[in-house]
C-alpha cells in the first residue's frame, strides 16, 4: 500500500476518535450535571417531609400499617426434644399481650429467667429487684436457735415410733426424728442432728429467705411471687421453685461453667446456705434445686448444677431439728423474718385435710395430705401446717399439729426406698403420735 495512503487512513482514524472524544467529553458534563439536580431535588423533599411530619405526628393508634400484625408466641411442642442443657435466651420466650410482662421487668440490668409455661399462659410478671440491689445479701433476723429442754416423755413417744418402724421391717439407721411439744418447750428426738436428704422440705426454707428479701425491700412488688409460692409450696411444684430460687439467689441453670465464672456462680446460689447457718442452722446445705425440673429440660443435674453437685455428691442435707425449728419459729413463735412475714408463710403451709378436698381425683400429683401425717388425723379436730417431700429413694416431712388444748411439731426424715414405697408408715407414725400427745395432755 502506498506510503500516502497510509497515512490518508491513520489521518482519518486520528479524527475520528478526536471527534469521539469530544462526544464523551459533553456527555459526561451533562452526566454530572443531571446527578446534581436530582441530588438537590432529593434533599429539598426530605426537609419538606420532616418540617410537615415534626408539625403533625403520626398517630400510630390509627395509621395503616404496610405490614402484618405478628404475634410472637414460643410453644411448648417446638422445644428441642433433647434433655441436655442449653445456655438461657437472655430473653424469655412470651407471649405479647395487653396482660404480658410489665415494663419494669426490663429496668434490670440481669436478663429476666426463664419462666415455665404455665407462667407464660396466664401473663404473669417476672418479679423485678429494686434498681441497684441486684448482688444484695439479707440474713436470717433469728440467730439463735429456740431453748428447748429435752423430756424423757417426749423420748418414749420418739422410741415408740422408732419401734413401730422395726415392727414393720423397716429400717432404723436411715430414720430421724425431732418432736416439740411448743407449749412446754420440751423436746426429744432420734438422730435428729443427722443431715439427710430432705426432698421437697426445702422449699420451706426457699420461702424463707424470699420473705426476708421481700421484707428488705429488695423487690419491686411481692404479689409477683404470689402464684409461684402457691405451686411451690400448696403444690410441691418443681418448676416453681427453680424459678425462684434464680429469682433468689440471682443464678441461672447453666452449661458447664469454667474457672472463675463458676465460682462466682456458685458464690451467689450458696446464700441461701448462708442464710441458714450464720443464724445456728448448723452444716445445712439446701442450694441443689429439685429435680426434674420441665421447662429447663432437665430431669436431672446437668452443666451448672451438676457442677454444684461435686464429687462425692453434695445433694441437700438437712436434719429433722433444723425443720421442727424453723416450722416453729415460723407458725408458732410468729419470728421468723417477722410477725407479719410469719403470717403469711405459715397462710402457704396450712392444709385442707377435709377429705373432699384431698381425695379429690383433680387433686395435684403430690398430694401433700395422702400418705403422709395427716390422712390418719381426724380433720375436725385439727389444724394442719406442714412441707412433705418424696422421692423414689426418701419421705420426709415436717408438720405442726394444733388441737384444742396442745400444739405440737412433729419432723421426720427417712433417706431409704422402704419407706419411700411404703405409703403407710407416715400415716401410722402420725397417729400414734397424734394419740400419745393428746393423752400426755390431758394428764396435765
Amino acid at each position: 500500500m502506498p506510503k500516502w495512503h497510509i497515512s490518508q487512513v491513520f489521518f482519518n482514524q486520528f479524527s475520528k476518535l478526536n471527534f469521539a472524544s469530544t462526544v464523551n467529553n459533553v456527555t459526561v458534563r451533562f452526566t454530572i450535571l443531571g446527578l446534581l439536580a436530582a441530588a438537590l431535588i432529593t434533599k429539598y423533599q426530605a426537609e419538606q417531609f420532616v418540617q410537615s411530619s415534626a408539625q403533625q405526628p403520626l398517630n400510630l393508634s390509627t395509621a395503616p400499617s404496610s405490614f402484618p400484625a405478628v404475634q410472637i408466641a414460643i410453644k411448648p411442642s417446638i422445644r428441642p426434644t433433647s434433655k441436655r442443657l442449653t445456655t438461657p435466651s437472655p430473653l424469655p420466650t412470651v407471649q405479647l399481650t395487653t396482660k404480658s410482662f410489665t415494663r419494669r421487668t426490663f429496668n434490670s440490668p440481669v436478663p429476666p429467667p426463664p419462666v415455665p409455661d404455665w407462667a407464660i399462659a396466664q401473663s404473669i410478671p417476672i418479679p423485678s429487684r429494686q434498681q441497684g440491689k441486684q448482688d444484695s445479701e439479707v440474713v436470717y433476723n433469728l440467730t439463735k436457735p429456740p431453748k428447748f429442754k429435752h423430756s424423757q416423755q417426749l423420748q418414749t413417744i420418739v422410741n415408740d415410733v422408732v419401734e413401730l418402724a422395726a415392727a414393720q421391717n423397716l429400717p432404723k439407721m436411715p430414720l430421724s426424728i425431732t418432736l416439740i411439744d411448743a407449749k412446754t418447750n420440751e423436746t426429744a428426738g432420734y438422730q435428729q442432728e443427722t443431715p439427710r436428704y430432705p426432698a421437697s422440705v426445702v422449699k420451706m426454707f426457699w420461702m424463707v429467705v424470699l420473705y426476708s428479701q421481700i421484707e428488705n425491700s429488695l423487690w419491686e412488688n411481692e404479689k409477683d411471687f404470689a402464684p409461684y409460692l402457691a405451686k411451690m409450696i400448696q403444690e410441691s411444684d418443681n418448676e416453681a421453685a427453680s424459678f425462684i430460687m434464680d429469682q433468689v439467689t440471682g443464678t441461672r441453670s447453666e452449661s458447664e461453667l469454667k474457672g472463675e465464672k463458676f465460682k462466682v456462680w456458685q458464690n451467689k446460689r450458696q446464700h441461701v446456705n448462708r442464710f441458714f447457718r450464720q443464724a445456728g442452722y448448723k452444716n445445712i446445705s439446701i442450694a441443689q434445686k429439685t429435680f426434674p425440673i420441665d421447662y429447663i429440660h432437665l430431669q436431672e443435674p446437668e452443666g451448672s448444677e451438676s457442677q454444684l453437685l461435686d464429687n462425692p455428691k453434695n445433694w441437700n442435707r438437712i436434719t429433722t431439728q433444723h425443720a421442727a425449728r424453723l416450722l416453729y419459729e415460723i407458725c408458732y413463735a410468729k419470728q421468723a423474718v417477722s410477725p407479719q412475714a410469719s403470717q403469711k408463710m405459715c397462710g402457704w403451709l396450712k392444709r385442707d385435710l377435709n377429705p373432699k378436698a384431698w381425695r379429690s381425683p383433680d387433686s395435684y400429683d403430690f398430694n401433700p395430705v395422702r400418705t403422709f401425717f395427716a390422712e390418719s388425723l381426724p380433720y375436725k379436730r385439727v389444724q394442719f401446717y406442714s412441707k412433705a417431700g418424696w422421692t423414689s429413694f426418701s419421705r420426709a416431712e415436717t408438720a405442726m399439729i394444733v388441737t384444742e388444748n396442745k400444739t405440737y411439731i412433729l419432723a421426720i426424715f427417712a433417706q431409704d426406698s422402704a419407706y419411700a414405697d411404703d405409703i403407710e408408715i407416715f400415716p401410722k407414725m402420725s397417729r400414734l403420735v397424734y394419740k400419745r400427745m393428746i393423752a400426755r395432755s390431758s394428764k396435765k
